[in-house]
């Protein structure tokens, strides 16, 4: 095929799809990356870190990325690596309990990502649901009555999916004890941290609290970066003893994790990012995140629209009998919002280029939208 005609294709798929800038998608937690994040991602697209030794230079911007977001959450001589995102680094996480207790039972809220079923499903253990409480996060009563000697890990989430919302992880600690202790924020690494320092929320959820063994956290979401961008940490280095394998034919002699080939450009666009902007840089795109997250709740009770909760992230749902059909119009008229189905609600989750001109456009689409329905 001509390369004129290849061109054409690619430009003509890529029209169809939607595109952040558009406005016009508010139900992703993925964003547009930073331009100097996709200059480098392309440079070094032909890195693989699977095969360490042949990009040492690579390598050395994993390991520096890998320091500075340890600081972050407060982890000080752990391990991490660059993962394809949070379901990777959840499986994985999982994968370590379960070879480290020798039990196959993980304790995690109704709230948890998707990504745990495939982890018990994967390695065959049993996920048991814990309920949440009146404010959408795990009921620590409820985890005290579940935990049990078969149990490998507990999980708790710091900015859950539908939500937003972070579970009290300090006392799910206090109860599971030893058991290994899962956090994934995901979604909630690059903003709590933020939100703390702006002095909106404050929470004792990432390695601060003793128990924590292991969080997820993606930089494709908040963090600016190019797709996939995850993170998985640990608080001991020794934990990967059980997911490693040798692998006599590469650069080094074990291989580590889920993954053979690892996603390596985004490793330089996810550093390209966060170096650029820093602390102050993040601290700003929290902020208006927050600012037009609270402007939406008011445009959004004007049309008839109440809050699930308080938003404690920037990801709100507002409660409807209607979500399904909401959905679907508003789909119809260009413009994606997601569900989430306890209770019946519809989501939006404040991306940084989701404007005030961008909310008041959608609110007004919105006004239609029920009209017609």
């Amino acid at each position: 095929m001509p390369s004129e005609e290849v061109e054409r294709r690619l430009r003509e798929a890529y029209e169809k799809d939607f595109h952040f800038e558009d406005g016009h998608v508010l139900g992703s937690m993925c964003s547009k990356p930073e331009e100097l994040a996709v200059k480098y991602h392309a440079l070094f697209s032909e890195a693989n870190l699977g095969n360490r030794g042949l990009y040492p230079g690579t390598a050395m911007l994993e390991d520096e990325l890998i320091s500075d977001i340890s600081e972050l959450v407060h982890l000080r001589n752990g391990w991490g690596q660059f993962v394809g995102g949070g379901t990777e680094a959840n499986i994985t996480a999982m994968w370590i309990a379960r070879n480290l207790s020798g039990k196959k039972k993980i304790l995690a809220p109704e709230s948890a990502h998707f990504s745990m079923k495939k982890a018990a499903d994967l390695l065959g253990m049993e996920l048991v649901d814990v309920p949440l409480d009146d404010g959408y996060r795990m009921d620590a009563d409820a985890l005290e009555s579940r935990i049990e000697e078969d149990v490998a890990a507990v999980m708790g989430v710091a900015g859950s999916t539908e939500l937003g919302t972070v579970d009290p992880i300090d006392e799910i600690s206090g109860i599971a004890g030893d058991i290994f202790l899962h956090v994934d924020a995901a979604f909630g690494g690059m903003v709590l941290p933020f939100l703390e320092e702006l002095g909106i929320w404050r929470g004792n959820w990432d390695f601060r609290v003793e128990g924590v063994d292991s969080m997820s956290l993606d930089l494709h979401k908040m963090g600016m970066a190019t797709v996939p961008s995850g993170i998985l940490l640990l608080r001991n280095r020794e934990y990967v003893g059980p997911i490693s394998v040798e692998s006599p034919y590469l650069t080094t002699e074990r291989n580590i994790g889920l993954a053979g080939t690892r996603p390596s450009g985004a490793v330089a666009g996810a550093y390209a990012a966060i170096k650029s902007m820093g602390r102050e840089g993040y601290r700003d795109i929290v902020r208006r995140c927050m600012d037009n997250t609270r402007y939406l709740v008011e445009k959004m009770w004007a049309v008839g629209f109440e809050p699930v909760i308080e938003p404690v992230t920037n990801v709100v749902a507002f409660r409807t009998d209607d979500a399904e059909r909401i959905r679907a119009e508003m789909d119809r008229k260009g413009w994606k919002i997601s569900v989430i189905r306890r209770p019946r609600a519809i989501r939006i989750v404040v991306m940084p280029y989701v404007t005030k001109e961008v909310i008041e456009q959608f609110t007004e689409v919105l006004s239609d939208a029920l009209k017609s329905l």
